[in-house]
């Protein structure tokens, strides 16, 4: 068994994508026996008892999780931060440091979780898991400056993974050197639960759905690239027995200004659109409900304006579920992704389109069912056992290398 460390800039109860994954993979490494240290923000921290304040002495000290130890000890995720994952990875005498890497998740305005496989690298060997590729901000007209602090990111690891096809071949393309670079996709972060016809009627009526209505699901917080609005405009062009469930909560912990204001400009669309008795938010959930809603639902859309990617915990999560899911091409080959057989795609940013594949969809259950079927083939390849296994694999190679 080995001794990891994994670095998230988001951890529950933080509300993010990230978080979650970071979650569900300790999880799973710990189940195959090996001892797991997370790293993340102090607002990771578990709530205590109200009006309950922690000693510093304690507040400095790592908290017993059951599946390890977690270390919520970053306040901006400046340099100082990292130098204390450095305290404790020399301390518990890390084997391997994997870094989730998600620019948001970590101040976008601060360069140093890029510096970390740098700054680790004498410790032990580090690996850095993109989660995207996007460039944090930095500062005002950083531009090239940007991009290369991502790819300093890769250059410095030891090794690299990728989610999903896209930023695969991109890194694959970069001048890494010596870097391994693999692709392990992403699991679900909603864990599916049995959920029986009643409580799923229960559900539908608390969103004031009839039974014969057809309801669509979208999971996920709102942000640009998931194409909620173009989701709305769609449905403004369909028969009013065509309802939209928005599962989950509107932006996460890691979200800033921008997923604010757009949160504001989607519910603005749904007023002048007429649409507030078809639009139904749930607001944020816990994850048993998330996974009533996402069956309650007869349909999943997830327009996404860049495409299908396995990158995507909300499209993981529907496909875990064995939902029938209609989402957008990817933007690059997913041998995996095959159009009719375990998802419906369509062209990106077409709202007509788009409303077009729901009313087809819509008449064709035995098509739905199909399409169920086939998620449910395709999600059993992306288990968190396989992935932690795959993981594990990676990292046991890279610290018999040296």
């Amino acid at each position: 068994p080995m001794r990891i460390g994994l670095v998230t800039g988001e951890f529950p109860p933080m509300v993010g994508g990230v978080g979650a994954f970071s979650e569900r993979l300790a999880l799973a490494l710990a189940g195959r026996g090996h001892e797991v240290h997370v790293f993340s923000h102090r607002q990771s921290r578990p709530e205590t008892a109200p009006g309950r304040r922690l000693p510093l002495a304690q507040l400095r000290e790592p908290v017993e999780m059951g599946w390890g130890l977690l270390h919520p000890i970053a306040r901006h995720w400046g340099w100082g931060d990292v130098g204390k994952v450095a305290e404790v990875a020399l301390r518990y005498e890390l084997d391997v440091i994997n870094i989730q890497y998600q620019a948001a998740a970590y101040n976008m305005r601060n360069p140093a979780i890029n510096l970390a496989p740098w700054r680790l690298s004498g410790l032990a060997p580090t690996v850095v898991t993109f989660h995207d590729l996007r460039t944090p901000f930095l500062f005002p007209k950083a531009g090239r400056l940007r991009r290369y602090a991502v790819r300093l990111a890769a250059q410095k690891a030891h090794g690299v993974i990728a989610t999903n096809a896209e930023d695969y071949a991109k890194l694959q393309q970069w001048p890494l050197g010596n870097t391994q670079v693999r692709q392990i996709p992403i699991g679900s972060n909603i864990i599916p639960h049995e959920i029986g016809p009643q409580e799923i009627a229960m559900a539908r009526q608390k969103l004031g759905v009839e039974d014969d209505d057809f309801l669509l699901g979208y999971f996920g917080f709102l942000n640009a690239s998931k194409g909620a609005d173009l989701l709305i405009e769609a449905l403004s062009h369909l028969d009013s027995d065509v309802h939209l469930a928005l599962i989950g909560g509107r932006t996460g912990s890691s979200d800033h200004a921008n997923n604010q204001r757009l949160v504001q400009q989607v519910a603005k669309i749904v007023r002048m659109s007429g649409l507030e008795d078809r639009v139904l938010w749930t607001g944020f959930l816990p994850g048993r409900d998330i996974s009533t809603y996402l069956q309650a639902a007869d349909l999943i859309a997830l327009p996404y304006r860049d495409g299908a990617s396995m990158r995507r915990g909300t499209l993981m999560a529907a496909l875990a579920h064995g939902r029938p899911v209609l989402t957008t091409e990817p933007n690059c080959h997913v041998p995996e992704f095959v159009h009719g057989k375990n998802m419906w795609l369509v062209a990106r940013e077409d709202p007509l389109t788009l409303a077009t594949a729901i009313e087809d969809l819509h008449k064709h259950e035995a098509l739905r069912r199909q399409l169920s079927a086939g998620a449910r083939r395709l999600a059993a390849g992306f288990t968190w056992e396989k992935i932690a296994a795959r993981t594990a694999a990676f990292f046991e190679a890279l610290v018999a290398h040296g």
